[in-house]
């Protein structure tokens, strides 16, 4: 798989790749192409997907008018981020985030979401209750209905904040296809006091009109739900939607395979909340040392649930390492060797790419002998590939070694070699630079061959496929 000229080649594979597209195959198809760590025809990359929501949920639970007519009081209570306590909640995939690539066909890239066992995805939340609260008096010829949303409200307390921080975390295996649920405690509703504070902390006129006080308990455990809807792979004409589906991708020359991976989730959001306003006052316009107050407050429980919300992920590179293994493109000339003499050549097997190689060999005359049994080439190292020849007579002897791997575009390669004048196509040697044999039972000295082409043309290091690109294909596509 040796690349060609490589901005040329570069712009071809990433036409061809994305004009080509990606076709769903049905989930039977990728049974047996889980990626293990020893895989050979298989391959990983991981990315780090991350959002977070820093702004309160779309909505607000109303506990309705509460008490006698004389004082009643209602909440309005959102669900919102701590302040300065960070996000209302993060949904983290630090390295679990995991794209397969396997060939099992030779012809196809095969991409996946791999979910795994690892359970390194993690879903943060961490909440308050911010409330707005309307009072309604009624009495000693004072009818009046005072409102103080959540700003004039937060505002009046020391510190700025209400009374209340509930957070949790839960752990998940990515990519959340079938979701989590984060639920969340919380206080008892006596040690859940949102605020407390004298109507003399008010505007004029109230603090001119009322003595007392207005306070406000609540308390919810809300679950918050996420799941992963699709991700979508560049290329693609479809998404993957769940687990088990698989896309396919054409097979091209590289060292490695990049895709961008847009994903995309939503978040649900239920839960019941316990909400008891108290209203006390002591005065009321210029009567004194009275005590109204809402009675015993009863305890109003609002079940609520959030509407789905989309959650968009920002765009990530996914690296997948691949074999890219390289033969000589050329004959190899052992030069002359006499008869029951042999000759040995060392051959230099190159992988380019960024996973082991799985090498084997096959030689098809018995005369040149290659190694038995499966050689691992690390990734950017080379394999001295010795092949010996024992000469069983003067004449012409030649021999296609066959080398076969896991390198996906090109899993069978071959080259020549021949002794005694036998045609094997252009060498690497000179005129008169052919090295001699040794004599009967001797090695002699060999040269290293390395290079070679591919069957496909290709480059170095299968590029990005863009999501942009992609698009422009189409659109010239539908223009022709």
């Amino acid at each position: 798989m040796r690349a060609h000229t490589f901005t040329n080649a570069f712009r071809m594979g990433m036409i061809i790749a994305a004009a080509a597209g990606t076709t769903m195959v049905a989930s039977e198809a990728s049974a047996a192409t889980s990626c293990f760590e020893d895989a050979a025809d298989c391959s990983t990359g991981t990315s780090a997907l991350n959002v977070e929501a820093d702004r309160g949920l779309d909505t607000t639970i109303d506990s309705g008018w509460m008490g006698p007519s004389v004082v009643q009081a209602r909440a309005l209570i959102k669900i919102d981020p701590v302040k300065n306590g960070g996000p209302l909640y993060t949904v983290d995939m630090p390295k679990g985030a995991v794209l397969e690539a396997s060939w099992p066909d030779k012809q196809n890239f095969v991409l996946k979401a791999a979910t795994g066992s690892q359970s390194d995805g993690s879903m943060k939340v961490r909440h308050t209750l911010t409330p707005s609260v309307d009072v309604k008096v009624d009495v000693f010829g004072l009818k009046a209905t005072f409102a103080f949303d959540a700003n004039k409200l937060v505002n009046k307390i020391p510190g700025a904040r209400f009374n209340y921080d509930s957070q949790a975390t839960q752990a998940f295996a990515p990519w959340a296809f079938g979701g989590v649920d984060t639920k969340l405690n919380a206080p008892s509703l006596d040690g859940a006091t949102l605020f407390s504070v004298g109507f003399d902390k008010f505007p004029d006129i109230v603090a001119n009109n009322m003595d007392g006080e207005l306070s406000l308990k609540a308390t919810t455990k809300p679950t918050f739900s996420y799941r992963t809807t699709k991700v979508m792979l560049s290329g693609a004409s479809k998404d993957l939607a769940a687990e088990g589906e698989t896309l396919t991708l054409p097979i091209v020359d590289g060292d490695y395979l990049e895709v961008m991976a847009a994903v995309e989730g939503e978040v649900k959001v239920s839960g019941e909340m316990d909400i008891q306003p108290y209203v006390r006052l002591t005065r009321v316009l210029s009567v004194n040392g009275i005590d109204v107050t809402m009675g015993a407050p009863a305890i109003v429980k609002k079940a609520y649930t959030v509407p789905a919300q989309k959650v968009v992920f920002p765009s990530q590179l996914v690296h997948i390492p691949l074999p890219n293994v390289h033969v000589p493109g050329k004959g190899v000339d052992l030069g002359d060797v006499k008869s029951g003499g042999s000759a040995t050549k060392t051959v230099t097997i190159e992988n380019s790419g960024e996973k082991s190689a799985q090498l084997t060999f096959k030689s098809d005359d018995a005369k040149f002998e290659v190694p038995s049994g499966t050689i691992t080439v690390q990734p950017k190292s080379t394999y001295e590939l010795k092949v010996k020849f024992r000469s069983d007579g003067p004449g012409a002897a030649a021999s296609t070694i066959t080398v076969s791997s896991n390198d996906p575009d090109s899993p069978e390669q071959s080259f020549k070699i021949g002794a005694n004048g036998a045609e094997v196509g252009d060498t690497d040697n000179a005129p008169g630079s052919t090295p001699k044999a040794s004599e009967a039972g001797e090695d002699g000295c060999g040269c290293k061959a390395a290079g070679g082409t591919s069957k496909v043309p290709g480059y170095a290091g299968f590029g990005l496929l863009g999501l942009g690109l992609a698009a422009l294909v189409r659109r010239r596509r539908s223009a022709a």
